[in-house]
């Protein structure tokens, strides 16, 4: 029974996603976690942040991605200079044809 519950739930799903954290005493490196993702059929990560290696491993994966704001940085990007800046160097740089697919 939970076995066909499960099965249900799973075909209703559009997609796998996880929470993707680069702060462990043993992070393992993007491309690594990347290729896991995609061998185990996640299509979607969120970001608790925008590590350049982790943008660059995600590049031209399919995996959909969404990237957060770290919380140091809220107070920060109230002002709308800082917040463009913010988001053209952490999502604008890794969206474009064979980048990051970021929604």
């Amino acid at each position: 029974m939970v076995a066909f519950a499960a099965a249900v739930l799973l075909s209703a799903a559009e997609g796998l996603g996880v929470n993707w954290g680069t702060m462990a005493s043993h992070p393992l490196p993007p491309r690594a976690v990347v290729r896991m993702l995609q061998d185990n059929g996640i299509s979607k990560v969120k970001l608790f942040d925008a590590d350049a290696g982790t943008m660059e491993a995600l590049a031209g994966s399919g995996v959909e991605v969404m990237v957060a704001i770290p919380n140091n940085l809220l107070d920060l990007l109230t002002d709308y200079d800082a917040a463009r800046d913010w988001v053209h160097e952490n999502v604008s740089r890794y969206s474009f044809d064979g980048g990051v697919n970021i929604k």
